[in-house]
């Protein structure tokens, strides 16, 4: 069951993890209701939701790629409808574009980076301030986008080494004799 917190928007737990069922096609935990509190979910219940392992979700915090929201005095970890939505955009990098541990890291840090940079722009009154805000956002948007564009590469290469294999093979499969030219052997 999921603990709750008081002090949060009315709905606003709710509204994230409907949001979740949609993008991940997960079942919706009763645990998730509408609560005018912040709601929080226990790792066995994070773990159902979303398909990892507790010793991920371990990993994940040891990294500093997905840290709880809280944490009790016993070291246990409680985890937020934000937090859930986090894992699901780590399971998509990760199933998408076969991303790494650290490149995921990277792209979402990338991500709150931008946003804080965008808040502090739309928050201040001053051109110049506006405008550094702004540059830092675009600096983290190109670095994010040349990281993407070099795993494109990479995958464009991979693709073109597979396509030539098999074509290599479909020749070793009209070719008479063809067993017996394999592996070099007359």
């Amino acid at each position: 069951m999921g603990f709750v917190r008081e002090g949060g928007r009315a709905g606003e737990g709710c509204r994230a993890a409907e949001d979740i069922t949609k993008k991940t096609g997960w079942d919706r935990p009763t645990t998730w209701s509408r609560v005018s509190m912040t709601t929080f979910y226990q790792i066995g219940e994070v773990c159902q939701v979303t398909g990892l392992t507790p010793r991920a979700l371990h990993y994940y915090d040891e990294i500093g790629l997905l840290v709880p929201t809280e944490r009790l005095a016993g070291g246990h970890r409680l985890y937020t409808a934000a937090d859930l939505e986090r894992i699901a955009r780590i399971k998509d990098l990760k199933r998408l574009l076969g991303l790494s541990l650290s490149e995921i890291k990277r792209i979402l840090d990338a991500d709150e980076a931008r946003t804080e940079h965008l808040a502090a722009a739309q928050q201040t009154a001053d051109p110049a301030r506006r405008r550094r805000a702004v540059a830092a956002a675009l600096r983290v948007t190109d670095e994010q986008l040349h990281s993407v564009r070099q795993k494109v590469h990479e995958l464009a290469r991979l693709q073109r080494q597979l396509e030539r294999h098999v074509r290599e093979l479909r020749g070793l499969m009209v070719e008479p004799d063809a067993a017996e030219t394999l592996g070099g052997r007359t």
